[in-house]
This record gives C-alpha cells, sequence and structure tokens, in this order.
C-alpha cells in the first residue's frame, strides 16, 4: 500500500501550554478537535504541574525550541487553521507573529485564532512581564478571530466593562488593533444574572449569543474548549459567525454536562451533541 497525504483534510495546529489534569491546554483541545472530526496538531509552549485543583508551578521552554518545533509541523501538516493558547513569553509572540506572516504568504486561506490566555482559571499569571504589548503590537495586527473572556478584554483596553455597552467599545478597540473578528465571552459579566452573551464583532457586523447560565458550574476549561471549538468548525470551511455560533452551542452543552475527575473544580464534558 502506497501512504498518501489526504489535501481535504480538516487539520488544526494548537499552539498552547500543557495541563496533565486534561481539562485544559494542548489535551483540552486535542479532545475537541477529534470529537468535531478534525485532525488536531499540538506544539507545546510551556509545561504546568496542574491539577483539577489549579496551577502548581511552570516550567518554561527555551523560546527558540518552540517556535522551531511550530515551524516544523506547520510546513509539515499544512493546517488550514492555528489555534493558540497559553504563549507565555513576548519573545514566542514576537516569533510567532513572524512564523504566521510568512505561513500566510504561503498559505493565503489559512486562519488563525487567538485564545488571549492571561491567566489561570484560579488566577495564576500565564503571561510573563511584556506579554500584553506584545500581542497587541505583534499578534493582534494578523489575528483571524479572538477569543477574550471580559477580564482578558479590559487587560487589552485598559477600560472597565460592566454593559455591554462596554464590551462594544472594547471590542471596537481590538479591532482598531488589526484584528478581523471579536467574539467577547460574557461568562465573567453579571454573574448574578441567569443569563448569559457572548457577542461577536467585525468592522461591520456584530451577532449576539444569549442563552442561559448554568447554575452551579465553574468548569476547568471552557475557554480552551470555545477556542478549539471555533477553529475547529472554521477548518470544516463554516463561516467566522457559522463556527462561532456552532462552537458556542457545543461549549454550552458541554458546560452543563461538567464532570468532576479530581478533587478541584469540575471540567467541561467534551462530547458531541446529538
Amino acid at each position: 500500500m502506497i501512504n498518501k497525504v489526504v489535501p481535504e483534510l480538516p487539520k488544526v495546529l494548537s499552539i498552547a501550554g500543557s495541563d496533565p489534569s486534561g481539562g485544559a491546554g494542548l489535551q483540552a483541545d486535542l479532545k475537541v478537535m477529534a470529537q468535531l472530526g478534525v485532525y488536531g496538531a499540538a506544539a507545546v509552549t510551556a509545561l504546568t504541574r496542574q491539577t483539577s485543583e489549579g496551577v502548581q508551578d511552570i516550567y518554561t521552554l527555551d523560546s527558540n525550541w518552540v517556535l522551531t518545533q511550530i515551524t516544523e509541523v506547520l510546513y509539515d501538516l499544512r493546517p488550514q487553521v492555528i489555534k493558540t493558547g497559553m504563549l507565555q513569553s513576548p519573545l514566542i509572540l514576537q516569533g510567532l507573529a513572524k512564523i504566521w506572516r510568512d505561513y500566510q504568504a504561503v498559505e493565503k486561506e489559512a486562519v488563525l485564532v487567538v485564545d488571549p490566555v492571561l491567566h489561570s482559571g484560579t488566577g495564576v499569571s500565564l503571561l510573563d512581564k511584556g506579554g500584553l504589548k506584545a500581542f497587541r503590537e505583534e499578534l493582534l495586527p494578523y489575528t483571524t478571530v479572538l477569543t477574550p473572556n471580559v477580564p482578558e478584554a479590559e487587560a487589552f483596553t485598559g477600560m472597565q466593562i460592566k454593559s455591554t455597552e462596554d464590551m462594544e467599545k472594547a471590542a471596537r478597540l481590538l479591532l482598531d488593533c488589526g484584528v478581523q473578528w471579536v467574539l467577547i465571552k460574557g461568562g465573567h459579566f453579571q454573574q448574578d444574572r441567569g443569563e448569559i452573551v457572548d457577542i461577536l464583532y467585525s468592522s461591520e457586523q456584530i451577532y449576539d449569543f444569549p442563552g442561559e447560565r448554568v447554575p452551579a458550574q465553574d468548569p476547568h476549561g471552557t475557554g480552551c474548549t470555545l477556542a478549539s471549538a471555533l477553529a475547529s468548525y472554521l477548518a470544516l470551511s463554516y463561516s467566522v459567525p457559522e463556527s462561532t455560533a456552532r462552537a458556542i452551542k457545543w461549549v454550552r452543552q458541554s458546560i452543563a454536562n461538567a464532570i468532576y475527575v479530581g478533587k478541584g473544580r469540575p471540567v467541561v464534558c467534551q462530547q458531541s451533541l446529538q
């Protein structure tokens, strides 16, 4: 039998940190992609000592090693979509931006989904000093879809977000950085209310995705899961708005089915929709 590459195979490369508990990071990303019928590849940016109770420590990898790893797998697999999570250092951010520019010059239809992971769910910083500046100046100008939660959007824009009007103002500031689409996730917003709204913005369009808040659930891995689902649907050739709608629907069901696997927070149950 002659082995051959299947050119139409939908592929996503996740560039993120490793979570040995499996609830977030590369491990969660690959589970999502497998569930949605996409070939998932992974390039690791940092190693964490992490359980369902939180992050205990981070082992920093050499930035040149990380960037070489990304370049090699990128040009070997030629994925349609790159999804980023924890990038940790300004050097990795700067190097990745150049790698992406060069890759997009060759693969003109490729898209970049950036989940700007700044802190763990328990508040541990996952981005080194100077990282926000590197994000804004190096990576955001080339980002197809940015998926910040409210605290991340506040960190990028320097403004407080207390209403959906504020969400739109923050999105406009991020679009001014060069981002094509901004999905601001409302899970951290108005937590005393029984509803939640995620809002997708472009320079010309706004899409609201309201839904019911799942009571008493604060699962680990929601941001990774949503960004990976969005990236997967993009690899399956859906538009950004349709990919977003499908990803949000999938993730909300996964949150409702969150499970306890250890002593700490529950994890998103990454199961396909029936």
